[in-house]
């Protein structure tokens, strides 16, 4: 994939939405999937070659604001990089900034289900048998999910605690290099929101 941008919650956000994407299902899964990666909604991926790091940086308004993140729903997908996934409120402010890189950057808006996080990868094997469904009923069985009136929220918790959790402010964009395995994307650059 090369260079993307990630808009990331907080560590401490990170850290509870980290517990969801850790866990398992009661199944036999491949090695490949699940790997580990820090949770974000990707702006934009760059082509290859990619434009330099002041390209780069120069296409996020400097005066941009964290950005409040809600989560609509979480929905099971059919590509590696969408598994399972939250589905982003699409808000005035999430499209803007959207399109304003894109068109900073002169490159297509190719950003697939934007807005969205990941909450885990499974491959298309794994897929075949039933793993996406699997992990979505765990979290749905364990109580995990929360469907509120025009939202949901996470049980980011303990076995025995409530931690929900239904969005997060984003206080940073990362320039991510995800090229090779998951586990070993890189994250080269982090620009702080106002």
């Amino acid at each position: 994939m090369g260079l993307t941008l990630w808009l990331v919650p907080s560590p401490q956000d990170s850290s509870r939405l980290q517990k969801i994407m850790q866990i398992r299902p009661n199944s036999q899964s491949s090695e490949a999937s699940y790997p580990e990666f820090y949770p974000h909604i990707t702006l934009a991926s760059l082509p290859d070659p990619a434009p330099s790091l002041a390209t780069i940086l120069s296409s996020i308004p400097d005066a941009q604001l964290a950005l409040p993140i809600t989560f609509d729903a979480v929905e099971v997908g059919d590509h590696f990089f969408r598994s399972v996934y939250i589905a982003v409120h699409p808000t005035a402010a999430l499209r803007d900034l959207h399109q304003h890189v894109h068109a900073k950057l002169a490159i297509p808006e190719k950003t697939p289900k934007f807005p969205h996080i990941s909450l885990c990868y499974i491959t298309d094997d794994d897929a075949a048998a039933g793993e996406r469904t699997k992990y979505f009923q765990e979290l749905e069985q364990s109580g995990r999910i929360r469907k509120d009136t025009d939202s949901v929220s996470l049980n980011c918790g303990g076995s025995n605690e409530d931690d929900w959790l239904s969005g997060f402010d984003s206080p940073e964009i990362w320039i991510a290099r995800c090229e090779g395995p998951v586990e070993t994307w890189t994250v080269e650059k982090k620009i702080s929101l106002r």
